[in-house]
């Protein structure tokens, strides 16, 4: 059977380190003058203001991305106990603090604050 698309393979090595959700859609961009606009900066690890706890809306994006990578084949980071369904996948993978996605947070000044999924405290 041909098929039209390759079949892509990751070692762990290979894969993406870190995929990015953005918190926030529209992040704040000042404009210095007409047409240019100031870069956004990040905040250190130590220097974070934002609450450690990931917000509803934060974990419906990150389920929705997880499980849209998981429909597209995306290696699944746990046992799966013969589940087949996308988001169920990826509420076992949340649960257990396996997705590799890093939630950024936009502030009010323009800055913003990186957090993994791993840091963040799910109730």
């Amino acid at each position: 059977m041909d098929s039209d698309h390759d079949d892509i393979r990751f070692s762990d090595d290979e894969m993406p380190a870190e995929n990015i959700v953005e918190s926030n859609f529209g992040a704040p961009e000042f404009e210095l003058e007409p047409g240019k606009r100031a870069p956004a900066r990040a905040v250190p690890k130590a220097e974070r203001t934002t609450t450690p706890f990931m917000t509803k809306y934060e974990r419906a994006r990150i389920l929705g991305t997880r499980a849209l990578q998981i429909s597209m084949n995306a290696p699944v980071l746990v046992d799966i106990e013969g589940e087949t369904d996308p988001l169920q996948i990826a509420m076992k993978e949340l649960a257990a603090k396996k997705i590799p996605l890093v939630v950024r947070r936009y502030l009010p000044d323009g800055s913003y604050e990186d957090w993994s999924v791993e840091e963040l405290i799910i109730d």
